[in-house]
């Protein structure tokens, strides 16, 4: 048996969160007592739902968000509320998808994966373009997230609709977003029409003023030529949706089983999880 460890680290000023001004605002460690002046030492750690490599399910934003992202989806479960049995030792088919920087994935490319593997019912599926890695993520700072692949509105309704046929219920993929970065950083860290320099996320000034220009349940400004997002159709159908898992190009099977441990978050919707591959030794 081998184990791989497919989890981002959570560290001091992650730069992964820094493309967006409201979701993935960076980690930050304090340390506000210590023994020389206060007589004990207390530190506070400030995590968002989406640091690390998140586990995300349609209740995100759980427990201060009631409503779901999606109307009425499949799965009602909370962090707190999924079986284990879900979680633990999941059969897993890695599916293969073109990696390489700024790419874009397609439905097409989707499809050719699922052909080219052995994806059974049940399975849990990681998407795997091999280009998330630790190393990556140290060296790029902020810039991670823009430069990764990420996924078409198309690639998100195609990958939805096998996984509903197979019966899936966790995606995953090392891509660090979902959605395009042109899509969610429109206006704010990508595009021509971005701003520069980049500014800082939630709670600065410009952060504020993005959300009062949003209008109610918009996520984007993006126009159409941008393209759409397509997370929310993912999400509607399963328990979760995990993305910026990082070093599957050190997996060597493309069946694997997989240990999911997102916090257990009383009511909690979404949150950094542990991702650990199981490998058969024989």
């Amino acid at each position: 048996m081998r184990l791989i460890d497919l989890s981002m680290p959570i560290w001091e000023g992650a730069g992964y969160g820094e493309i967006l001004p409201m979701p993935n605002t960076p980690v930050r460690f304090a340390e506000y007592m210590v023994y020389d002046r206060n007589g004990l030492r207390a530190t506070r750690a400030k995590l968002d739902d989406e640091s690390g490599s998140p586990f995300m399910t349609a209740f995100q934003g759980s427990p201060y968000r009631r409503e779901p992202l999606a109307p009425d989806p499949l799965y009602k479960w909370r962090l707190d509320e999924i079986p284990l049995d879900h979680l633990i030792f999941r059969d897993t088919v890695v599916l293969d998808v073109p990696g390489e920087d700024y790419h874009i994935i397609s439905a097409e490319e989707i499809e050719t994966a699922v052909r080219n593997a052995d994806y059974r019912d049940g399975d849990e599926v990681l998407v795997r373009t091999g280009w998330g890695s630790t190393e990556k993520a140290y060296e790029l700072g902020g810039d991670y997230c823009i430069i990764s692949p990420s996924w078409s509105y198309d690639a998100c309704v195609r990958i939805s609709e096998i996984m509903e046929l197979k019966g899936t219920k966790i995606l995953m993929t090392d891509c660090a977003l979902i959605m395009t970065p042109a899509y969610q950083g429109y206006g704010w860290s990508v595009g021509r029409e971005r701003i520069m320099p980049r500014p800082k996320p939630w709670p600065s000034i410009e952060a504020r003023e993005r959300l009062m220009d949003l209008g109610p349940g918009t996520f984007s400004p993006a126009p159409p030529s941008v393209g759409r997002g397509g997370y929310r159709e993912m999400v509607a159908k399963r328990i979760a949706i995990c993305k910026c898992l990082v070093n599957a190009s050190l997996l060597t099977q493309n069946r694997i089983k997989m240990i999911i441990l997102p916090m257990l978050i009383r009511r909690g919707g979404a949150s950094p999880c542990r991702f650990i591959a199981v490998e058969d030794g024989g």
